[in-house]
C-alpha cells in the first residue's frame, strides 16, 4: 500500500459552501466543527472535501461517509 498524506482541519471560508457529506449550505467561518478532509498519495491524485460540523463530529465517532469532492480553490 502506497504511503498516503492525510489532513482534517478547519479552514474558516467567508463564503457558502455545501457540505461534502448532507449537502447543506454553510459558512464554515460560522462553524467551527467544521472540517475539510485532503488525502493524497505520491502515485494517485489527491482530494478535499468539506464536512459541516455534525457531519464531521459523526464521522470522527466511526459513521462511514460518502464524500462529494470540493476544486482545490474552494477550500
Amino acid at each position: 500500500m502506497a504511503n498516503v498524506t492525510v489532513s482534517l482541519k478547519h479552514q474558516p471560508s467567508p463564503r457558502e459552501l455545501a457540505c461534502g457529506a448532507c449537502g447543506a449550505q454553510f459558512v464554515p467561518a460560522e462553524d467551527s466543527g467544521s472540517r475539510v478532509l485532503s488525502m493524497k498519495s505520491a502515485d494517485q491524485p489527491g482530494f478535499v472535501a468539506l464536512m459541516c460540523g455534525g457531519c464531521a463530529s459523526k464521522w470522527a465517532y466511526g459513521t462511514a461517509m460518502t464524500l462529494t469532492t470540493i476544486p482545490p480553490a474552494a477550500s
